[in-house]
């Protein structure tokens, strides 16, 4: 064990020293959580398996279903960032959208446990993209933390964002990596680190030792913030920092946000200037005694828990004892025995604890500080892992952060756990995040504004049978084109479709397409460029389908018939 501690501390120096040259990552867990996901799919659904067949599994960031224009995300996102927003302003626009949209935006997705199965089998091979790289975060306690790192082709300051993952979640090719990457990366102008949650396999193996709950991760999630501030070669490209995370991972937002106000830089600037919690873990024991004690989600949980720790305590130096077999209980059991384990781990470390304290100083309602940080928790009221009631409802009805101009609540419908791209589609997933880190984000935004450049390409000139629902773009890897389709209503169909409303559900008959051929060349200001492999194809295909807007006389194409109209972009998503 040794050896390879010390091997990866060598080796994390190297990959510091040369961006991360070498993909390194010690153990994968890409196919045991996306077969996780799947198993608690059947669990709950047993006819689930029927349909998981129809679901696209490289995503190209299209929305669910053309999109009525009153709904349109990139015209939505034109409104909210139109004005610097103060953040109650934000909350109240960003929530208004949903009261209006959710129905239309949701229609023909995914919900409930279908939205996990549909994110577990999302492709995306993001260690060949050549702008991703892994590498070890280290510490001034020692510990180093497995991260991915993605950076923009351009060395200008822009907002970094760091992810925290959840539970049993590591730094490899995992489906809760690939979803967020997608949305804060593809999707999105920032720069993007993503931390391996400490009860990952390549967290416990690098480090020995276990820690479980937001006050650790937290406390971690901050001292990685300012490592990367303050001692990171790439420091100068970051504008301003921002943490999210999500599930297991959300528990160490909220406590990180915490932190953040009560342990400022040397200089009194505060290491985060905005935070967000995804479907996240507010009470760590109430959350813990529900996931276990549920009839259907608990034992499939509990085969996870034991079959992490089977893998992991040939490493483990504080507490191996704890994790044979004969001392692994049943799931019942679980939430206390895994009180115990952290609070014997934290004594064999020096610091004094109890499993009652454990769980006392996890539980977010027990941090002696309000949060100052502009914070928002992001949930679903559908989620069927992260009991929503006992969490973001608990705070979304808290007498103070109820009325807190500065924290918020945006409690959907649907999205079960964490899985909003599958409920809504990447765009307006992407949207939220993105939205909320830009809106805390001035010295960035006036670099956000649109650009126009018109279509030159051909296009003509359409009769009054024809209505515009939808573009989308494709890029192939190496070549010089990219290819845009439009999709187009067509009252004149079939008979059928004379009677019927271009938005409206069934309308596959009436819809044809024309598709354009347009040199990349001719897209370079747009941040174009020729794919180097299939991985970074799909990646622009992603980026060009959210950031770019088709628009006619400045509203969205969709819904007119015209053939006089321009291409909005916002700049530095490449």
């Amino acid at each position: 064990m040794v050896s390879l501690r010390t091997a990866i501390i060598a080796l994390s120096f190297v990959v510091l020293g040369t961006e991360a040259q070498a993909q390194v990552s010690i153990i994968s867990q890409e196919q045991n959580e996306s077969e996780f996901l799947l198993e608690l799919t059947k669990a709950v659904d047993p006819t689930a398996t029927s349909v998981m067949g129809i679901f696209n599994r490289v995503p190209k960031a299209e929305n669910n279903k053309d999109i009525a224009p009153e709904c349109d995300p990139k015209f939505f996102e034109d409104h909210l960032l139109s004005k610097k927003r103060s953040t109650e302003d934000y909350f109240k626009t960003i929530k208004q959208y949903f009261a209006n949209c959710q129905g239309e935006l949701s229609k023909n997705s995914p919900k409930g446990i279908l939205s996990l199965a549909k994110m577990a089998l999302d492709e995306y091979q993001f260690l060949k993209h050549p702008q991703v790289k892994t590498i070890y975060i280290p510490l001034s306690n020692g510990v180093l933390v497995p991260a991915i790192v993605a950076l923009k082709q351009d060395p200008r300051p822009r907002p970094l964002v760091i992810m925290k993952c959840g539970v049993f979640c590591g730094a490899d090719q995992n489906p809760m990596m690939k979803n967020y990457l997608i949305q804060l990366f593809d999707l999105s102008p920032f720069n993007v680190v993503l931390l391996s949650n400490q009860t990952g396999l390549d967290y416990l193996v690098t480090n020995t030792h276990l820690s479980l709950g937001g006050w650790s991760e937290g406390f971690e999630s901050l001292q990685v913030g300012k490592w990367l501030r303050e001692r990171w070669e790439h420091k100068d490209r970051i504008s301003s920092l921002h943490l999210m995370g999500m599930s297991l991972g959300g528990n160490a937002a909220v406590f990180g946000a915490s932190f953040n106000d009560m342990y400022p830089m040397p200089n009194g600037e505060k290491v985060f200037t905005s935070a967000t919690a995804i479907c996240p873990v507010l009470s760590l024991k109430p959350t813990l005694d529900h996931l276990y004690g549920d009839n259907v989600i608990g034992p499939v949980f509990n085969l996870m828990t034991r079959d992490q720790f089977r893998k992991a305590r040939a490493y483990m130096t504080d507490v191996p004892e704890m994790l044979t077999d004969d001392e692994l209980p049943g799931r019942k059991q679980m939430p206390g025995y895994l009180g115990l384990l952290a609070s014997t781990s934290l004594q064999r470390r020096g610091v004094a604890s109890t499993p009652t304290d454990f769980f006392k100083n996890n539980n977010f309602w027990n941090l002696p500080n309000k949060v100052q940080t502009p914070l928002m928790v992001w949930a679903s009221k559908d989620d069927s892992v992260v009991s929503n009631k006992i969490n973001a409802q608990v705070f979304e009805n808290d007498d103070y952060y109820e009325k807190a101009a500065h924290a918020g609540v945006v409690n959907l419908n649907y999205g079960s756990h964490c899985a909003f791209s599958s409920a809504y589609g990447y765009q307006v997933a992407s949207l939220v995040l993105r939205s909320f880190v830009m809106a805390h984000s001035p010295e960035f935004v006036d670099s956000y504004k649109r650009t126009e450049m018109p279509w030159k390409f051909g296009f003509k000139k359409l009769s009054n049978i024809y209505r515009h629902v939808g573009q989308s773009w494709k890029f192939e890897a190496k070549s010089q084109t990219a290819k845009v389709s439009f999709r187009l209503f067509n009252y004149a169909g079939s008979k059928a479709c004379f009677y019927k409303e271009p938005f409206a559900d069934d309308v596959t008959e009436c819809v044809t397409s024309k598709s354009y051929d347009i040199p990349v060349s001719e897209l370079k200001a747009m941040g174009a460029r020729v794919p180097a492999n299939d991985v970074e194809a799909q990646a622009l295909t992603r980026e060009f389908n959210t950031k770019v807007e088709f628009l006619s006389e400045g509203k969205p194409l969709n819904g007119t018939n015209s053939s006089n109209f321009v291409l909005s972009w916002r700049p530095l998503y490449e």
